[in-house]
């Protein structure tokens, strides 16, 4: 240490005494930092000869700070807490920061169960989640400001012109309800009873489509609740308000659970599908392609493929302008 240090005892002595005077015990501060009871006690015995002073009260297992303890301990705390905002600023700005929005349901349906992952692997790139709905101009500025990086979104591919769209999963629907609804109907054993049924409805998922596939002609429903978001209607069913129309992804933990149970064998693809959304000049980062190779190999996973492609995974289409080198068609 520095001749301009050398009135300073070592930091982990500092740590020690931190930890004994904060949890007052030996014993505590010993499992905290992980060491023995003896190199704890090894280590204040440093810091007292150090200064010639004593800085516990011991009393059996019980200790208490002194007069001149209470007075470093001060001193020690605003030490160690600028040492802890230093690091933090130095380790964070190691860290790449990745902003990713995603609707509602799809983050909570499917995304959180899997980001563990995500944070094990990367453990350099700091996530920012928006999990809020917006319309697609909103998101197509907010990608183009850099607002964002990445957008998961659920809709037809050729409402992104001039960005790079990658396919994730498609959206197959069938009709799902709560077990207490399904008792409390009596019987819906063919589809055409539906047509007595609560119909739960979104604004961008037709039931026509899956009457048709059904052999029903009855066209799209004028009744029942409509909502805003996917998450919402498929609460209103677990709470046996009715049928609703669902995605696949975005119910199969409630299918598990019996939260919910499936309708008939019937389903449809719908229209729309995931897609990863972001500007064709942002895949040379790191983390946005660290993410995007996570997020189709996450996909592949969930979908029983036969391989990963972890170097270049990407199987969507460049929407707009010529293909990117590192993208391919599938």
């Amino acid at each position: 240490m520095s001749s301009r240090y050398r009135n300073l005892p070592p930091l982990n002595v500092l740590a020690a005494f931190e930890a004994v005077a904060r949890l007052q015990s030996f014993s505590g501060a010993a499992n905290e930092l992980c060491v023995t009871h003896s190199a704890v006690s090894h280590r204040i015995k440093v810091l007292e000869d150090h200064f010639g002073v004593s800085f516990f009260h011991r009393r059996g297992r019980n200790v208490a700070l002194t007069a001149k303890g209470r007075y470093f301990l001060e001193a020690v705390l605003d030490a160690l807490s600028t040492l802890q905002q230093a690091s933090l600023k130095v380790y964070g700005s190691k860290r790449s920061v990745l902003r990713v929005n995603v609707g509602p349901s799809f983050a909570r349906y499917w995304l959180v169960s899997v980001l563990g992952d995500f944070y094990t692997r990367y453990r350099d790139i700091e996530l920012e989640i928006c999990a809020t709905k917006f319309v697609r101009q909103y998101k197509m500025s907010s990608l183009n400001s850099g607002e964002w990086d990445i957008a998961i979104c659920y809709g037809r591919s050729d409402e992104w012109r001039g960005f790079t769209a990658i396919k994730l999963m498609d959206g197959e629907l069938f009709p799902v309800c709560s077990p207490s609804y399904r008792n409390s109907c009596g019987t819906l054993k063919n589809p055409k009873d539906l047509l007595n049924s609560v119909l739960l409805r979104l604004p961008h998922e037709s039931w026509n489509h899956w009457f048709q596939a059904a052999g029903l002609t009855s066209g799209e429903p004028e009744h029942g609740p409509i909502f805003s978001d996917a998450s919402l209607m498929l609460d209103a069913a677990i709470n046996g308000q009715g049928v609703a129309l669902a995605r696949s992804v975005l119910v199969n933990e409630h299918l598990s659970a019996q939260r919910l149970v499936r309708l008939f064998r019937v389903s449809v693809q719908s229209a729309c599908t995931y897609h990863a959304i972001f500007r064709p000049d942002s895949i040379d980062r790191y983390e946005v392609r660290s993410f995007l190779d996570w997020l189709t190999s996450r996909v592949e996973c969930g979908n029983d493929a036969d391989k990963i492609r972890a170097a270049t995974p990407w199987h969507g289409e460049v929407l707009g302008r010529a293909e990117h080198p590192v993208l391919r068609e599938s």
